[in-house]
């Protein structure tokens, strides 16, 4: 007689079910910072200054390391949110794919785009936010598919 349990678990519970989860926001991440360093890198090339002027606070100029590591913590701050999400309910990822949408396309249209001192800053800044949000979003909805 088998004991088997039919009964399905909920969420990103067990280190099998976290393991997709992980690699895939790896990848995602990986994806999106490679993406945002190369247009990065493109805009430098093209001698676009990169610097920022902030309503509070002192002009600088936004590096390839700030790239990389803003990047990387967005994603990982929605990795967590779409976890905790996951443990609740596929409404709760829905409300956490959308809040991201949002986040990324206000954030690109009311952070750099009034803050950087010349046009072509503005407008690759605003680029990096999209991809960023992008990728997590096709990231996100493809982990969850899993």
């Amino acid at each position: 007689m088998s004991t088997t349990s039919t009964a399905r678990s909920r969420g990103i519970g067990t280190a099998a079910q976290s393991r997709p989860l992980l690699q895939g926001v790896a990848a995602g991440a990986a994806g999106a910072t490679l993406v945002n360093a190369a247009l990065w890198a493109g805009g430098r090339a093209a001698d676009v200054s990169f610097l920022v002027s902030p309503p509070a606070g002192d002009p600088f100029q936004v590096g390839v390391v700030l790239v990389v590591l803003t990047t990387l913590l967005a994603f990982a701050v929605g990795s967590g949110l779409l976890a905790l999400a996951a443990r609740r309910s596929r409404r709760w990822v829905r409300a956490v794919l959308v809040a991201a949408a949002l986040l990324a396309v206000v954030s690109a249209a009311g952070g750099p785009l009034p803050a950087a001192d010349d046009l072509a800053t503005g407008v690759l800044l605003a680029a990096m936010h999209l991809v960023t949000g992008a990728a997590f979003l096709v990231t996100a909805s493809r982990v969850g598919a899993r």
